[in-house]
């Protein structure tokens, strides 16, 4: 995920109490029930070195089921799919839901660590590939679980239940909706906040958080464009389906560049299929797009638009059929809840100092994340943990050059730093969920 560099502290007013203005004392109970991270680190380094695709994470999901069960969790498992989820009941109270992914991507590892992967495996279309974790999910599975075991030891000084939801197929940005539609929350309370967090290309020891958009919506168009009755002996008299095609995506990236003038839009060609060897006139072409944007409206834009271009190029080539249009949402915009997005954010300055708290984000990942919240109309908060050395960020920011030198999620080379990495992953997620648990206790 490279940058949209923003490099400011972030800055909170009437969100939050400051810690010390609270009944519980959130950072004193961090540091009573820190754990020791060496079994952590170790786990992180286990699953990244044994790294598991879509659909397929049976020995990860596994272990970390084991780890909840050992704590004490009641743990469901297979939950659409791989999914695992560990609730811990500890009175009345507010549900905090915290999330973690599984999955891992078809990506050869060339990062040089001592646990690199060198794993290969059959993909949900049946093709060997490589496995490399290069997103992260490993250390959000380690962060959780150390939260899991802070949060659990520190039963005394909150009240409510905890789930720890670690979701499949995170990577095709469906396990959110599988896990949904496998019936999730008729097995779990229903939660009264749901928050997550992703590696980033900022500092080890920082963090990013910010309301209203931070990762954008996604949504997959498929194209079936029409030719007519001919042979490839005549193609001036029938359809020349390659041309009809390669005019629709030139007049798609001018309607990106008319909607980008209001905001980020994008339209990117995932998938182009013409023709078949054999074949002496092809009937059709298939095209697949990636739709992405920040805003609703612009969102509305891109998509009619695109039914408008494809009706209009097939209808001016005399195509023997209307062309079949199908879009579906890969991923709803990720738009952090005001109110509470300025809530944690205060707690994360308060508890870390605002000099950790920035203000940077992604440019433009999607994350299946919200559905998880959005299915029950819960509010939810999305932020972002740092990974790299800030000696070596600041290297490459000085010279100019942060995407030659510093590995973006999804690279072959993307490995976290893992000190203070996992330390501060693991007490963000507590602090953000004792913040809830705490809040109805008494002194």
């Amino acid at each position: 995920m490279p940058l949209v560099r923003v490099a400011t502290p972030l800055t909170f007013s009437g969100s939050q109490a400051p810690l010390g203005q609270q009944c519980i004392d959130l950072a004193s109970t961090i540091e009573t029930f820190a754990p020791p991270l060496a079994q952590f680190e170790n786990l992180y380094k286990d699953i990244h070195q044994h790294p598991e695709l879509s659909c397929s994470e049976a020995r990860t999901s596994s272990i970390i089921a084991d780890r909840l069960q050992d704590l004490g969790f009641d743990v469901r498992q297979s939950i659409g799919g791989h999914g695992v989820v560990g609730v811990l009941q500890n009175g009345p109270g507010k549900v905090v839901m915290l999330r973690a992914e599984l999955d891992a991507l078809p990506i050869q590892e060339q990062t040089g660590l001592s646990f690199s992967s060198t794993k290969r495996m059959a993909d949900m279309w049946g093709r060997d590939q490589p496995v490399m974790h290069a997103c992260g999910h490993d250390m959000h599975m380690a962060c959780l679980i150390a939260a899991a075991k802070l949060l659990h030891d520190a039963r005394s000084a909150w009240a409510g239940t905890l789930e720890v939801l670690f979701q499949p197929n995170e990577e095709h940005t469906g396990g959110a909706q599988s896990m949904i539609d496998d019936g999730l929350y008729e097995k779990i309370p229903k939660p009264d906040v749901v928050m997550a967090q992703h590696l980033m290309q900022i500092p080890s020891g920082t963090l990013s958080i910010k309301s209203g958009p931070v990762l954008v919506s996604a949504d997959t168009v498929k194209l079936r464009v029409f030719s007519s009755e001919g042979h490839a002996a005549n193609p001036q008299v029938s359809v020349e389906i390659s041309v009809v095609v390669s005019k629709i995506v030139l007049r798609l990236q001018d309607l990106v560049k008319e909607v980008s003038k209001d905001g980020y839009a994008s339209i990117h060609v995932e998938e182009l299929h013409i023709g078949a060897p054999g074949l002496d006139w092809v009937e059709y072409a298939d095209v697949v797009l990636d739709v992405k944007a920040y805003d609703p409206s612009l969102r509305s834009r891109l998509l009619d638009g695109i039914n408008g271009i494809v009706e209009d190029e097939s209808t001016a080539s005399g195509a023997a059929k209307k062309p079949c249009i199908t879009s579906s949402v890969r991923a709803p915009l990720t738009n952090n809840d005001g109110h509470l997005a300025g809530r944690v954010g205060q707690v994360f300055a308060d508890f870390f100092g605002a000099d950790k708290v920035l203000q940077e984000l992604p440019s433009h990942p999607c994350e299946d994340f919200s559905i998880l919240a959005r299915a029950v109309q819960s509010p939810y908060v999305f932020w972002f943990l740092g990974r790299v050395h800030p000696e070596d960020l600041e290297r490459a920011r000085r010279d100019g050059n942060v995407l030659d030198k510093i590995p973006i999620e999804h690279s072959a080379f993307n490995a976290p730093l893992i000190h203070p990495t996992l330390e501060t992953g693991m007490k963000a997620l507590s602090v953000a969920a004792l913040s809830f648990l705490t809040e109805d206790n008494t002194c």
